[in-house]
């Protein structure tokens, strides 16, 4: 495996750059994941998107394991280390337990899960494991790359090491998470479904992922000749946008990645963008007797319009930007304050509405999580009516 390796990934919803950027001058990298031996599978989000199948142990007894091997170290290389980069999520959401961690039968390594972004552990042997977050995810989990850096006179050249991890005793869900994502050279791009307009020329989005081994490298990408995007790879996974020609039928065209002394090419097709027209309507939520009966609400929903009404006047004399506003949130309860509120108290409200000072939205409610078009329109019909 190249010391540098790069990964050109497909990414959707993604368009920062996360990575942290370790030094790795005196060191060759090598893949930290070839295959599994023994480990219970599993499949969880991680901190690059497309890596999702795992192995899986929680410090619950002590008895749970997991073991895999790694790609071979090199049969030549010059650097003082070798370094083994993995994929790995730590759970300590649970509660603070140790995880043991032995390289080819040997113990080496404990570490804890205990909320720690970045940690570093050093063996009496020159060696080294940590941890460097890349992202946090809903629950407070640390998802990033592990990396096992061995002096060169430990490793045995043309081999493999085998990698085991044994939950501790702790009675936790607590958990450690290697992910079987071979840190490979792939390459893809994808073109999405949306123009946009540069510099008086429209483009069609495109998204790519890319996963970066190495200090950081300058960076060009090729649409066909066109270069179209320059930029600097950080370690890690980087995402990034370029733009594509906006094509009236399926196209195939060229793309290419160029960094210091690697390159990587394929093709994609792109496929023109449909036009749409696409139209917003407000969502609203109207608790209409959930909490207590239909008519106190209702009560309720028409004297938030009235104290509005007193509040708009109150600030009548405040700088603009510190003037009353009031939004009804749904058309029902306006309907209900136009029908029984008297005539004065009415066209107190119709001028405040013509002001600006409080605006009316469009649906009468939201009866449903999924309303289909037919509920949508029915529900605007009683706009007419204001």
């Amino acid at each position: 495996m190249k010391t540098k390796i790069v990964l050109l990934l497909t990414i959707v919803s993604f368009t920062a750059t996360y990575a942290q950027t370790p030094d790795f001058s005196d060191t060759h990298i090598v893949n930290g994941f070839e295959r599994k031996i023994t480990g219970e599978d599993f499949s969880y989000h991680s901190s690059i998107p497309p890596a999702k199948e795992c192995l899986l142990i929680r410090a619950t007894d002590g008895n749970s394991t997991m073991e895999w091997e790694t790609s071979p170290a090199p049969e030549k290389f010059e650097q003082e280390f070798v370094t083994f980069v993995w994929l790995a999520g730590i759970g300590s959401s649970p509660g603070r337990a140790r995880f043991d961690l032995q390289v080819n039968g040997e113990d080496k390594f404990s570490f804890w899960a205990d909320g720690s972004n970045n940690w570093e552990l050093d063996a009496a042997d020159g060696s080294s494991l940590s941890f460097q977050k890349d992202m946090i995810d809903q629950h407070g989990d640390r998802f990033g790359f592990m990396y096992l850096k061995i002096p060169a006179q430990k490793v045995t050249k043309g081999k493999p090491l085998k990698i085991k991890v044994t939950g501790g005793k702790f009675d936790k869900t607590s958990w450690y998470m290697t992910f079987k994502f071979p840190l490979e050279t792939r390459l893809s791009l994808k073109s999405l479904p949306a123009i946009s307009e540069i510099n008086g020329q429209k483009k069609q989005l495109g998204v790519i992922g890319v996963l970066h081994f190495g200090n950081p490298s300058p960076a060009k990408i090729y649409i066909g000749k066109q270069l179209v995007k320059k930029t600097e790879l950080q370690f890690g996974y980087n995402y990034l946008r370029v733009d594509l020609p906006e094509v009236e039928q399926d196209k195939t065209v060229s793309y290419r990645l160029e960094t210091a002394g690697f390159t990587e090419k394929g093709e994609i097709t792109i496929k023109p963008v449909r036009n749409w027209r696409v139209n917003f309507v407000q969502h609203t939520h109207t608790d209409i007797g959930y909490t207590r009966p239909q008519t106190e609400i209702l009560a309720e929903h028409l004297r938030y319009i009235d104290y509005a009404l007193d509040y708009c006047d109150i600030t009548d004399n405040y700088p603009e930007d510190s003037k009353f506003r009031w939004t009804c949130e749904a058309a029902w309860a306006v309907d209900e304050y136009l029908k029984s509120r008297p005539a004065e108290q009415v066209e107190r409200f119709k001028k405040r509405v013509k002001e600006g000072r409080i605006e009316l939205t469009g649906m009468y409610f939201n009866f449903n999580e999924l309303p289909d078009e037919q509920i949508l329109a029915a529900s605007l019909q009683p706009i007419k009516r204001f």
